[in-house]
């Protein structure tokens, strides 16, 4: 574990809870009305797409798989008791939020609590991760 937090120090990523919140809710500001937008836009056509051609599914199955990855290896980082399930429970609460960040629905942001960003991620982590500060 100590390795990975050096690692992505260097590279400036998180290396407590409080970084990791900061990282994660700036990347799900970025996407939904950020400059990544367009991009995830774009990403979430193609997710489509290769449900209907396997062939690009397979193209996009390392760039998903490297995605939980990277995600993983931020918990661990930022001195979580990350295992490959606990990681995947809060990689995938994070993209289930992106398709409703993007349509912007009022009603749903509070329904969701996806109105808060840094309140859904803390909470997401506190479900991974729960009593671990």
């Amino acid at each position: 574990m100590r390795e990975a937090r050096a690692a992505l120090a260097a590279r400036g990523g998180p290396t407590d809870r409080e970084g990791l919140v900061a990282v994660l809710r700036n990347l799900l500001e970025d996407v939904s009305a950020g400059p990544g937008r367009v991009r995830m836009l774009a990403y979430l056509e193609l997710q489509a797409e290769a449900a209907r051609r396997p062939w690009l599914a397979e193209v996009l199955d390392p760039v998903a798989a490297a995605d939980f990855a990277g995600f993983e290896a931020m918990q661990r980082a930022a001195g979580l008791p990350a295992t490959r399930e606990r990681a995947a429970l809060v990689t995938l609460a994070l993209h289930g939020a992106i398709p409703h960040l993007l349509a912007r629905g009022r009603d749903t942001g509070a329904a969701s609590g996806l109105n808060d960003l840094d309140h859904f991620v803390r909470n997401a982590l506190e479900t991974a991760y729960p009593g671990y500060e």
